[in-house]
């Protein structure tokens, strides 16, 4: 994935660090992406429940909204189960923040296939400090859920192979189901990017193959971060 970004940063950094602290937008929703801000052939998922989780659903959806949580962590995300890598959205239920911002989003098939693309971004804000632990503790599952695992589905025995990267002062990180032959089923992909204490997450929903949609929402998402009105 050729993403290389600093969320705080004026422009892109091959290899970058963390961002600059203190530049977060003054109301996280206004720096998730709009209809406007997506690239061509996206769209946003409408009719969903407001993403902030509060009531209980799936969070797979939004409408932009951007409310404080008041929840406490089921477990803790450093012992997350492996398989919930491929849930969405884990980080509500491990690693609560704070406020958080979140809308679903979907892309139209590619040419010649028959499926669409669905993920999901959210911006997630913490208390002082805690972002750069959250991004620490998910790179800590996915080195401990690197050894594969199996995976069964409508009695369908596959195997779950779960991979890290660095992306800019973040990670991207993969959990994909693999057939007997050892070729990628599903792939959930999400990227995590940290601005202070502010999370910004694209997540690629039961994707197949390694498709270049990610990084084309990555880079709207950044722009439209960026392009937020700040304090």
């Amino acid at each position: 994935m050729a993403v290389a970004v600093v969320l705080g940063a004026a422009g892109c950094a091959s290899g970058g660090g963390d961002a600059v602290a203190g530049r977060a937008p003054r109301e996280l929703r206004d720096g998730l992406l709009t209809a406007e801000r997506l690239p061509a052939g996206y769209g946003l998922v409408t009719g969903a429940d407001d993403s902030d989780d509060s009531d209980g659903s799936d969070g797979s959806g939004g409408s932009g909204g951007s409310d404080p949580l008041d929840r406490q962590p089921t477990e803790s995300l450093a012992r997350m189960p492996c398989e919930e890598l491929n849930s969405t959205p884990f980080l509500a239920r491990y690693a609560p923040a704070l406020e958080e911002a979140a809308v679903g989003l979907a892309g139209l098939p590619a040419a010649g296939g028959s499926r669409g693309w669905y993920g999901r971004q959210s911006l997630e804000r913490y208390p002082p400090g805690r972002a750069a632990g959250v991004l620490a503790d998910l790179r800590a599952v996915a080195l401990r859920c690197a050894s594969p695992g199996p995976v069964f589905a409508d009695g369908v025995r596959s195997e779950r192979r779960v991979t890290v990267e660095p992306l800019g002062g973040g990670l991207l990180l993969r959990a994909a189901q693999v057939d007997a032959a050892g070729d990628p089923v599903l792939t959930d992909r999400i990227a995590v990017l940290r601005d202070g204490d502010v999370l910004l997450v694209v997540q690629e929903v039961a994707g197949r193959g390694e498709a270049e949609r990610l990084p084309i929402l990555v880079d709207a998402a950044v722009a439209a971060y960026r392009a937020a009105p700040r304090p």
